[in-house]
């Protein structure tokens, strides 16, 4: 019991340091252009893992493992990059609750690649993901109506995004979660063949040294030393990267999947509140309602999720073992 609360209060801290990261992030973006930005942040990141690369016996990197560290970090860095540049322009509410999408496409994804059905959970969240969606990318102001709560209002998205209730930075933030996904996807198979520790070693690596070759052909880089851009640099590579991610390799293990579902959940809620808390960045009405039917979409797509394998991995244990008193 007291291995299983650690386990959670370690889980909950990790999510904790993750939406701290937008706040973080749009911060540390008035002093340096976002792809050189990104590019830094993993190469501060790369050398802080170092200690840990071979911190079991296993010799080398191995020329499967280098394959699969740099596709996982190219997915890895369209995510960080969507989601560094949407910062850019948009909000970190908005930026936390849009980039979550990635866990409503991981199922679809995993069925395209691994042919692992999806559920009829995973449809019904992805129709309350579009329900509060259409809340985000409305243009107008003011209080909800009864009559604008309705779910048809997702037949007015494409009207509501060409008034401009789709900003520029919205859209990254979008294809960063969609890389997000692909990243999820991904890292859940390499780890089965490959060692953690050198696919998180790899996959940083490939961040920061692709980052800094592509920023001076994809932007006007710039960079301001400051004491809050090393402080940035500093939380994000040590605390959002290496901790982060340690924590969450160590002791999910350790807790049901549908307990650390709830915590990672929280990822946004926290963004928000620390975007509110540092920069004084709020939600409007719309938004709010939008964030919350995202969030039940996603709870109940990946619930679903957890709740059919469970069920599916103990109708196989009781088959098992009816076999085995067949048998004997």
């Amino acid at each position: 019991m007291k291995q299983e609360r650690r386990a959670e209060i370690s889980l909950l801290f990790a999510t904790l340091i993750w939406g701290a990261t937008f706040s973080v992030t749009q911060s540390g973006l008035a002093d340096a252009s976002p792809v050189l930005f990104t590019g830094v942040r993993f190469l501060i990141a790369t050398l802080a893992s170092l200690p840990f690369l071979f911190r079991k016996k296993g010799g080398r990197i191995t020329l499967v493992e280098l394959g699969w560290g740099v596709l996982v970090g190219f997915v890895m860095l369209i995510g960080y990059l969507g989601q560094t540049v949407g910062l850019k322009y948009t909000t970190v509410a908005r930026s936390g609750f849009l980039s979550y999408f990635f866990a409503l496409l991981v199922p679809f994804l995993q069925f395209l690649f691994f042919r692992q059905k999806p559920g009829w959970g995973n449809f019904i969240g992805l129709l309350f993901v579009l329900w509060g969606f259409s809340f985000i990318v409305d243009p107008a102001s003011g209080s909800l109506t009864l009559r604008e709560i309705s779910p048809l209002r997702v037949f007015y998205m494409a009207e509501n995004i060409s008034s401009g209730g789709l900003n520029k930075g919205d859209v990254y933030t979008l294809i960063g979660a969609v890389g997000y996904a692909f990243y999820i996807v991904l890292i859940d198979y390499t780890n089965r063949i490959c060692r953690s520790e050198v696919i998180i070693f790899l996959q940083m690596a490939f961040c920061g040294a692709a980052g800094l070759l592509i920023a001076p052909f994809s932007e006007d880089i710039f960079i301001v030393p400051s004491w809050r851009l090393l402080g940035a640099f500093l939380y994000l590579s040590v605390l959002g990267s290496v901790v982060a991610l340690g924590l969450m390799n160590l002791y999910q293990q350790f807790i049901h999947p549908l307990r650390a579902v709830l915590m990672y959940s929280m990822e946004p809620v926290f963004a928000a509140v620390f975007g509110w808390f540092l920069l004084g960045s709020g939600m409007s009405v719309r938004e709010a309602a939008g964030a919350a039917l995202i969030m039940g979409g996603i709870l109940v797509s990946d619930v679903w999720g957890i709740m059919h394998n469970y069920r599916k991995k103990r109708k196989q244990r009781k088959s098992g073992g009816q076999h085995d008193s067949a048998v004997c």
